[in-house]
């Protein structure tokens, strides 16, 4: 038989230990348990976190079809004032583009021109939607913009929509109709108090 101090060893044939420490046992159970306990709450809570910086995934997106220069012209603004002025500045040009091309009978390019047009002025009105009610005064001043930029180019793309053959037409007509929708609902927040406008009276 072997002693050591506080561990006492019968003999092997036995084929049993019995360990006596003297050690505060009660205090380091209490401390794993907690440490336990709140590991699985931290995991929880960590893919919840927002990296700064972070984009909301439904953020608006430009149009692919938009060259890589006129991109960056409109993403390098990023007061939303001056994002919707060069949004609407290239959308312009989409549709001086589009009525030139349909006098040359060139509708299927026309008809690109046509749909970059719409769809820039669809994301100016997204991405100006998208801004927090801290910026409400900023949303409406650029809601008028997008209303009046629309108002001023009614007669260059109906003046395309006729022009274009019927089948060309019939691509970009939805977006067309999405645009004057946009004019409408731009009326309505920032002059019309709330109030359903008709789109027929515009």
């Amino acid at each position: 038989m072997i002693w050591y101090e506080s561990l006492w060893i019968p003999p092997l044939e036995n084929n049993l230990i019995e360990k006596r420490f003297v050690m505060p046992w009660k205090p380091i159970c209490i401390f794993a348990l907690s440490l336990a306990l709140s590991a699985p709450l931290c995991g929880a809570q960590a893919p919840q976190l927002k990296q700064p910086g972070q984009k909301p995934s439904d953020a608006p997106s430009l149009p692919r079809e938009l060259s890589e220069s006129d991109t960056q012209l409109i993403l390098k603004e990023n007061n939303p004032k001056s994002r919707v002025d060069a949004t609407i500045r290239i959308s312009n040009g989409k549709a001086a583009a589009a009525l030139r091309l349909v006098g040359e009978s060139q509708y299927k390019s026309a008809v690109g021109e046509v749909d970059l047009y719409a769809s820039l002025l669809i994301y100016a009105d997204a991405f100006v939607r998208k801004l927090p009610e801290s910026q409400v005064k900023d949303r409406n001043v650029c809601l008028k913009k997008i209303e009046q930029a629309i108002f001023k180019q009614t007669r260059t793309v109906d003046t395309v929509m006729r022009e274009l053959p019927v089948d060309y037409r019939e691509s970009v007509s939805e977006k067309v109709a999405e645009v004057r929708k946009i004019r409408i609902r731009a009326i309505n927040d920032v002059l019309g108090g709330g109030r359903i406008m008709n789109p027929s009276n515009d």
